[in-house]
């Protein structure tokens, strides 16, 4: 519900081929619609919003928050952070795509290139959680991250809701772990792959 008024609540639409193809109804969550093109906006919002409520505007407003990210956190965490008038510093490896850093620096982040794998960076941002007095918001082992990813789960129970099955896509593991907890609440009977 916090999250609503910033991140686009995306259609579940039938695929008529995978349909066709697996001879089951297969619906799509599009989250390519969002505004920075991932599922990752739902969490950076929400955690930034978190952070705003526990913390108060004016602390978080001089401090801001840090991650370390080559892609898609970073561009949602820095998005969000403008909208929301929170500083965003990245921390992004030597092998971030360079589509992504531009597109964050347009977004008004601090961009710092460290490491060269997201390890490296990682302990670098962790470097500067103390010296800066900034807020680490980790893109995927955080609950703030997690719940916001939840939301999709939501979502899919609403608008598909003779749903047997949800497979999730697993990377860091904060959205399984998210639509999961959602879907296993509203309804423990789906499977959720």
């Amino acid at each position: 519900v916090a999250i609503r008024n910033g991140v686009r609540r995306t259609p579940c639409i039938r695929s008529y081929f995978l349909s066709e193809l697996l001879g089951a109804n297969i619906f799509l969550k599009t989250e390519f619609q969002q505004f920075t093109g991932s599922f990752k906006e739902r969490g950076a919002r929400n955690a930034i919003l978190t952070l705003l409520r526990e913390l108060g505007a004016e602390q978080l407003s001089k401090s801001g928050v840090i991650a370390a990210s080559a892609g898609n956190h970073a561009l949602a965490l820095a998005y969000h952070g403008k909208d929301l008038g929170v500083p965003v510093t990245v921390v992004m490896p030597t092998v971030a795509p360079l589509a992504k850093v531009d597109k964050c620096k347009k977004f008004g982040a601090k961009i710092i290139i460290e490491g060269n794998h997201i390890g490296e960076a990682k302990e670098y941002a962790e470097q500067l959680i103390a010296s800066e007095g900034l807020e680490y918001v980790n893109g995927y082992d955080d609950p703030t991250i997690i719940s916001g990813a939840g939301t999709m789960g939501i979502e899919i129970i609403e608008d598909v809701p003779c749903v047997d099955a949800i497979v999730v896509p697993i990377g860091g593991a904060g959205l399984i772990a998210g639509v999961a907890c959602a879907v296993k609440t509203l309804k423990p009977d789906v499977d959720v792959y």
